[in-house]
């Protein structure tokens, strides 16, 4: 008689990470290609920018007492050597690329398969019960040290230490390992792919924030944060490998939560379990802009929390920004000024790239919130609602109508976030207008954003990952974009290039309105292709 063989927890796991490489056969290699292709730019940039040591000793000098680089991209050691100042320029684009690529390649194949069915189907043949789980940390692993040993390869080639640069190297990829365990727990708490990628990007972004608070004070806060303890490893400096370590079991200890939390959860579940809702639906729900605005409630909430918090946090540091210009009375020559002058200048600076760098943020939220109506068609919601007297014009128009005014909104809540931030850390709450004034002046370029979402969803449907290709570009434009020396043809594309870098410059109308006017002709275009063409089908 023959007998099955036992199923082992772990079986089937060489079986599904060739069907994730399958599926991930060009999603893949667009995360590496596009993160390791502005590394790789990027760090053969330098070299011929900072080719004497009056340049390299410039670059320390002022570079190495910024706010803005002390927040965006922590102490790097070494500013006074050509690897410092790589590691320097890179470090915001590699250490953000590296933990938001893990995070959305691992939520994609553990709990987003499990909320689609797909999981179990695959459950009922010889599978393991934690063979997704191991298949997809063994993914988001390997593509965290892809991505180092890209870093690594690019400083070499680009005549830097070995050391320093396998240090780098090394450190990103155990970052990005780190928050693959992130990732792992956030995928037991929640019940639903976008609640997974909302804790786990929310790991994110409190990791980076808290590594960036603590490199402005300059005191211990940076050892809380996965960020710091990769940064640690002082990469172009004294190198130390001890910080490794610290990553290293702290992932150790995420994965044993992971897999606690697995074994005392039902497959499909999660800690978090999800309300009922009402019996009866209330009046609201009656109208396609309810609808949507229900379906929607927990992306604004997220959103909104976590936009106005970081404006309180870079708000609380405005307030320390002058404080550079005694520490360093050099930087009153960069700035071109003296006394007052000189710490106004610096200040509006600093606000200006802040204004920039949250409104680009925003730009996630907006084209998120638009292609909602690309999930709930791929899922066959859409037909359903569509199947009342609900007409596609009513239905398109109600999602993008939200997108777009809830961008608005948290526009106004980054603004007052940055107020409150500054009146915490200045005791002085007079500026609420000029705050939310200054960041509203950024805003047709994120409605330009939201806007191309609609149109692709509408007229190219199968194409709205563009959208998020937009986002990417624009924030490796607003990154890196003066280190590689783009020229002006290329920075045009980002509809924030056109704007007014308030408040160095003076505010103008012109471009504000022609942004606007371009939104609202994308939205009408897409309206009219989805009137025109049939449903796709996911």
């Amino acid at each position: 008689m023959r007998t099955t063989p036992a199923t082992s927890s772990v079986t089937g796991v060489g079986h599904l990470l060739r069907l994730i490489l399958r599926r991930d056969r060009v999603r893949l290699p667009l995360w590496l290609v596009g993160l390791g292709g502005s590394i790789v730019a990027s760090a053969l940039a330098v070299p011929p920018l900072y080719d004497t040591p009056e340049k390299v000793a410039g670059y320390a000098r002022t570079v190495g007492a910024s706010p803005v680089s002390y927040l965006m991209s922590g102490r790097q050691v070494g500013l006074d050597t050509l690897g410092g100042i790589v590691a320097n320029e890179i470090s915001q684009v590699a250490q953000l690329g590296v933990c938001l690529m893990v995070v959305f390649l691992v939520v994609r194949h553990t709990r987003a398969e499990e909320e689609s069915g797909r999981a179990e189907l695959l459950r009922s043949t010889v599978l393991g019960r934690h063979a997704a789980t191991l298949a997809g940390l063994v993914y988001g692993v390997t593509a965290a040290l892809l991505l180092g040993a890209i870093t690594s390869i690019s400083m070499l080639a680009a005549g830097l230490p070995a050391g320093g640069s396998l240090t780098y190297g090394v450190g990103l990829a155990l970052l990005g390992v780190t928050y693959t365990a992130i990732t792992l727990v956030a995928v037991q708490i929640s019940t639903s792919a976008r609640g997974a990628l909302g804790l786990a990007g929310a790991a994110v972004a409190v990791g980076y924030l808290v590594r960036g608070i603590g490199a402005m004070q300059d005191n211990a806060l940076v050892w809380l944060s996965p960020f710091g303890w990769a940064q640690g490893m002082n990469a172009f400096g004294d190198e130390r490998w001890w910080p490794a370590l610290i990553l290293l079991v702290f992932t150790a200890l995420l994965l044993w939560l992971a897999a606690r939390l697995m074994a005392h959860r039902d497959f499909g579940g999660g800690l978090i379990a999800t309300r009922p809702g009402p019996a009866r639906a209330g009046r609201l729900l009656d109208t396609p802009f309810g609808l949507a605005t229900r379906l929607q409630r927990g992306l604004l909430v997220g959103w909104a929390v976590g936009l106005f918090l970081l404006g309180v946090l870079y708000g609380a540091v405005i307030p320390t920004v002058p404080d550079l210009i005694e520490s360093n009375p050099e930087m009153a020559d960069v700035v071109g000024a003296s006394g007052q002058a000189a710490e106004d200048a610096l200040v509006d600076a600093f606000l200006g790239y802040i204004y920039l760098f949250m409104a680009v943020i925003a730009c996630g939220f907006v084209v998120a919130s638009v292609l909602r109506l690309r999930a709930e068609e791929e899922a066959g919601r859409a037909e359903v609602v569509l199947a009342t007297p609900v007409s596609r014009t009513s239905w398109m128009a109600a999602t993008t109508t939200l997108a777009l005014v809830a961008a608005v909104a948290l526009t106004v809540l980054m603004g007052l976030g940055l107020a409150v931030g500054y009146g915490i850390g200045s005791g002085e709450w007079d500026q609420v207008l000029t705050q939310v004034a200054g960041q509203l002046a950024y805003l047709p370029g994120t409605l330009v954003v939201g806007a191309l979402a609609a149109a692709l969803y509408g007229l190219l449907p199968r194409g709205t990952g563009i959208a998020w290709a937009a986002v990417a570009l624009i924030a490796l434009q607003v990154v890196l974009g003066q280190l590689l020396g783009l020229p002006d043809a290329v920075q045009a594309i980002s509809p924030f290039w056109h704007l007014a870098a308030v408040p160095v410059d003076d505010f103008e109308v012109v471009p504000y309105a022609t942004l606007v006017l371009i939104a609202a002709v994308l939205v009408a275009a897409g309206l009219w292709g989805y009137r025109r063409r049939d449903a796709v089908a996911g």
